[in-house]
């Protein structure tokens, strides 16, 4: 959801309620009540927080695209990594003081902020032996990964 998603990228980038709402010009009480769910920035406020937070308007807006971050918001030169743009990759990173990797994951680009990774989600039902794949696209802080290994095969 957008409030999860503006939550989470403010507080990687550092910055209070009050600095984001002074950056794009509208109230402390607005940032909080998206924050919160209780409404949603207009196309021009969505466009100025995707600006402010080095992500994609798409990226924002889009329920299918989450994000993960610790939010230590360290920035990386990750050049090296846009050879690696459309290959297969195992991406492992630290959020909030765990470990997690995402496995056969596509690289769909690389910032000096973020990491875009699609990848299969795969997810079984209580009782069901049935196993469900469902596409996911996930913005990885880079502040946060540990490590980048190219899949053979």
């Amino acid at each position: 959801m957008i409030k999860d998603k503006l939550l989470a990228l403010r507080k990687r980038s550092g910055m209070s309620q009050q600095e984001v709402a002074s950056a794009i010009d509208v109230t402390r009480q607005t940032v909080s009540n998206w924050e919160q769910g209780q409404g949603a920035p207009a196309l021009d406020k969505a466009a100025a927080l995707a600006k402010l937070y080095g992500v994609t308007l798409d990226d924002l807006a889009n329920d299918e695209v989450s994000v993960v971050s610790s939010g230590r918001g360290a920035h990386r030169d990750l050049h090296v990594l846009e050879r690696l743009v459309g290959k297969r990759v195992t991406i492992g990173f630290m959020d909030d003081d765990d470990r997690g990797a995402v496995t056969g994951a596509e690289l769909l680009g690389v910032t000096e902020s973020w990491l875009r990774v699609s990848y299969v989600q795969k997810t079984s039902r209580l009782g069901s032996p049935k196993v469900a794949s469902q596409p996911v696209v996930t913005l990885i802080d880079a502040a946060d990964v540990a490590s980048v290994v190219v899949e053979r095969g």
